[in-house]
């Protein structure tokens, strides 16, 4: 029985009504960052550490956007072609590395497209991102739902967010789209792209528990291909490709083996959140039946949040092409190299790929963050301007990295005005990203 207090207690209560003709509350701030996935986080980590106030607004519960809730638990475009891993992404891509790997929380794992990604467990990704912003003194906005911008001689001034605390409006002398949808130019008014062949669809990811995982690392690739290939549909699954990954002894075996449409409508969007665990259901119910060594005890632990590829994104002062990425063209103006392949997934069925040879790198021109019609909004991440093939290329989370450093270091060196920046030195800073180790 437990104690019993003597303590008085103010039972008590107090009587509030929200004044809804109120003005709202104005927080002020150097630059303000929408979205708190990768790119995000790295636009704003680099700017605070540049002395610079800046607020991190993030629609969802949590930081991390979709590297965090998604599931992904991949960094993609880390590397440069061939058979040994040679880093082309830096900033808070090496910081990563070095931290969850102390912790055992990332492993480097040879792709099948001539290159290496790294797995690495979302969690410990999570609470490095909580840790980082916080050191750094950035401000976290998490539940915050951009509703409206307001637009004024070709400036955003302002942005309006709804929080279940209140609404907000934050003023800014520029501000990062790293939405992934685009979604500040979009309530902005502002000109944005749509692919115009159809969807580009997002995949449902999962983490399984119970799996065997011996018994796994005996089923190769192409094994499990096949037997989509010539079975999946009779499990009612679309998508004919699947990556499957055991950390050993984590447990966790994750699973990305589904295609599922990301619509821009509201209600449309919100429907297909369950379709997408229906999904995953079916392709558990596939690897139990066709590979029961490993599956038979099989459960989905974690559904992740439906991961969206490319919906909308700007329509910025240069739209980077598929022929300049197969090209190689190295821009006067780049802020990143790439190498890894276009990759589309514009088919329910399929991947489109096509991979590069190891000499190649392509790069990302600073024109192609910058809106077209505001000089302070720059894009970050899967939202800046590329045509459907070339920016299935640059989206993945090592370019979207140094997307946001170059962000970063454009706004300090240009303040709030994006159209005319001193590129020169804005390259310097960006050597390393670059391959320029001379002007590190």
């Amino acid at each position: 029985m437990p104690p019993v207090t003597t303590r008085a207690i103010d039972a008590g209560t107090i009587i509030r009504r929200n004044l809804r003709d109120a003005p709202p509350r104005v927080l002020t701030t150097d630059l303000c960052v929408v979205g708190s996935g990768i790119a995000g986080v790295s636009a704003a980590l680099e700017a605070a550490r540049l002395g610079h106030r800046v607020v991190l607004v993030e629609a969802g519960g949590s930081l991390g956007g979709q590297s965090v809730a998604a599931q992904i638990n991949t960094f993609c475009g880390f590397y440069a072609n061939g058979p040994t891993p040679r880093q082309i992404v830096f900033g808070i891509a090496d910081e990563i590395l070095a931290d969850l790997g102390k912790t055992g929380d990332v492993m480097l794992l040879r792709s099948r497209h001539n290159s290496f990604v790294v797995h690495y467990h979302s969690v410990a990704l999570q609470r490095w991102i909580e840790r980082a912003t916080s050191r750094e003194s950035v401000t976290p906005l998490l539940g915050a739902a951009l509703f409206d911008a307001r637009v004024e001689d070709e400036r955003l001034v302002s942005i309006s967010v709804a929080t279940r605390a209140g609404i907000l409006r934050i003023e800014a002398e520029a501000f990062v789209d790293a939405t992934g949808d685009a979604a500040v130019a979009w309530m902005s008014g502002l000109a944005t792209r749509e692919p115009a062949a159809g969807p580009i669809y997002g995949s449902q990811n999962g983490i399984l528990r119970n799996v065997d995982e011996q018994a796994l690392a005996a089923i190769d690739r192409a094994t499990l291909r096949s037997r989509l290939v010539a079975k999946g549909c009779a499990y009612g699954l679309d998508r004919s490709d699947a990556f499957i990954f055991t950390a050993p002894g984590s447990g966790e075996t994750l699973v990305n083996m589904t295609h599922v449409e990301t619509p821009l409508d509201p209600i449309h969007a919100s429907e297909m959140v369950a379709v997408g665990h229906d999904k995953m259901d079916l392709a558990l119910d596939f690897l139990r039946a066709e590979f029961p060594e490993a599956f038979s005890r099989a459960v989905v632990s974690i559904y992740g949040a439906l991961g969206a590829r490319q919906t909308r994104w700007f329509k910025s002062r240069c739209q980077l092409s598929a022929d300049d990425v197969r090209a190689g063209t190295i821009f006067e103006d780049a802020i990143a190299h790439c190498a890894w392949p276009i990759e589309l997934h514009n088919s329910l069925d399929q991947i489109y790929f096509e991979a590069f040879d190891e000499e190649h790198i392509h790069t990302i021109p600073f024109r192609c963050m910058v809106h077209d019609e505001v000089v302070n909004l720059l894009a970050v991440g899967r939202c800046v301007d590329g045509d459907a093939l070339a920016l299935s290329s640059i989206r993945v989370m090592g370019p979207c990295i140094a997307m946001g450093a170059a962000a970063a270091h454009a706004f300090d060196l240009a303040g709030g005005r994006f159209d005319a920046p001193p590129v020169g030195r804005l390259r310097r800073r960006l050597a390393a990203n670059l391959g320029l180790a001379q002007l590190a």
